[in-house]
């Protein structure tokens, strides 16, 4: 066993509340399976208003080239594998994969497998406009045999604008959680067998207890896959 931890290089999440939910679960993990020890973090935290603003006008590309540069930044911190702390930028996962000789941990491929290790082959997601409209996750998760299934626009675009608003600033309000919750049983009715959180806002107002279909939280599950690298021998 280790005796101490792998380092890992963080992209930071696009809202600041996702960096430290990655940080607390990666720490507490190292610190429960090595004693005395924590993890060993290397960390480019993007400012919000910049990414936000380049996703809402289209600048993919720029941001993919962002991340890329960054995570070199990383590796040449000594980062030994790469995590991108939100599920939306993993649009950039192969633009950084391609750009650093370590592995990059991706999230979607770390959610399909327990999505399969549950016997799941369809899934609902919850997150971002972004990640529920654009091509990457799907496409991914379909890659690993998995359906993926949104909520239907109007209830999009409102769980959105609450990620991007309230939920992002970390105030919960009871209309959000009614939100997610009616989207969630909506895309149960239309065949989903399990319900992903595709990003750190949703756990705020949607969690197992809430659900009769298993509930996959997408960072504590991308969190796990970067301690196990991280203590693996």
């Amino acid at each position: 066993m280790r005796t101490e931890p792998r380092r890992l290089g963080l992209l930071g999440g696009i809202t600041w509340h996702s960096t430290l939910v990655y940080e607390r679960l990666l720490h507490q993990g190292v610190a429960a399976a090595i004693p005395g020890r924590t993890a060993d973090l290397v960390i480019r935290h993007y400012d919000f208003g910049t990414v936000g603003q380049a996703q809402n006008t289209g600048e993919w590309v720029r941001l993919a080239r962002q991340f890329a540069a960054d995570a070199k930044w990383l590796v040449d911190g000594g980062a030994e594998a790469i995590m991108i702390c939100a599920n939306t930028m993993h649009v950039a996962a192969a633009s950084v994969q391609a750009a650093v000789d370590v592995p990059v941990i991706h999230s979607i491929d770390v959610t399909a497998k327990a999505a399969k290790d549950a016997g799941l082959d369809t899934v609902a997601l919850l997150g971002t406009g972004f990640t529920m409209r654009m091509p990457f996750y799907r496409e991914r998760m379909a890659s690993h045999g998995v359906k993926l299934l949104v909520p239907q626009e109007d209830a999009l675009q409102a769980i959105h604008e609450q990620i991007n608003g309230p939920l992002g600033e970390g105030v919960v309000t009871d209309a959000a959680r009614t939100l997610v919750h009616d989207a969630a049983a909506e895309m149960v009715g239309r065949g989903a067998q399990g319900i992903i959180a595709g990003c750190n806002e949703i756990p705020l107002v949607l969690g197992a207890d809430d659900l009769d279909v298993p509930f996959l939280d997408s960072i504590a599950l991308h969190a796990q896959a970067g301690l196990e690298f991280s203590l693996a021998d």
